[in-house]
């Protein structure tokens, strides 16, 4: 296992695999995995926001090149924190670095993604940020092709799950149970600050813009 490329590794031993990652460097491809992580991540954020609307094609995959490490550092870093804090609820001991580690490392099969999205971008053009608005102009094959896409994207989601459930549970030393449990707490109590502090925002910034049509309504 000592001479393994991690990058194979995880698939098929993530438990030894991040262990000797964490006892070297927790740290070790951060960045890189970030990258891939917050391109993947931007670009179904894109699509889904239709933001064809608004750039072209290539002005679309420039932003996600540029803004992918610090997307995906931010999303390792917040998410990690609330599954590092649960995490001690259930006397998990891996530090906060390790945790971000297993989650980070857990994201290697998602760079098979990248491709897809590329083959996609190169089959669909602008139209593949516009939701298909003319999507009467699919062929059989098109459609096909999308669903063949979804089911391979899935299927490298739950392999990357596994990953995660077994890599959590060798940093913290638990059972996969308790691993499972971890994660769904921690994406539980993420999932309800977020839409509060979204309820929050949309009240106090639709309180404004209430405030200044009612102000500036005799103009």
């Amino acid at each position: 296992m000592e001479n393994q490329n991690p990058w194979l590794s995880i698939w098929t031993s993530p438990r030894a695999t991040i262990a000797r990652i964490v006892a070297e460097n927790p740290n070790r491809s951060l960045w890189l995995l970030a990258s891939i992580y917050g391109f993947c991540s931007l670009m179904n954020l894109y699509q889904s926001m239709a933001l064809g609307a608004m750039l072209n094609t290539l002005g679309i995959l420039v932003l996600a090149v540029v803004l992918a490490p610090l997307w995906g550092w931010i999303s390792f870093t917040v998410w990690s924190f609330f599954v590092s804090f649960v995490g001690k609820w259930f006397k998990g001991q891996a530090t906060f670095s390790a945790v971000r580690a297993s989650y980070a490392w857990s994201c290697v099969p998602i760079v098979l993604n990248i491709p897809l999205w590329l083959l996609m971008v190169f089959i669909f053009g602008h139209q593949l940020f516009l939701n298909f608005d003319n999507s009467e102009m699919l062929s059989n094959g098109q459609i096909l092709f999308l669903f063949a896409i979804l089911g391979i994207k899935v299927i490298l989601a739950v392999w990357s799950f596994v990953i995660y459930l077994n890599a959590l549970a060798e940093v913290q030393k638990f059972s996969i149970l308790r691993s499972f449990v971890n994660i769904v707490v921690a994406g539980i109590i993420f999932l309800v600050l977020f839409f509060a502090l979204w309820s929050l925002l949309a009240y106090a910034f639709g309180g404004v813009a209430t405030s200044t049509y009612l102000i500036l309504k005799p103009f």
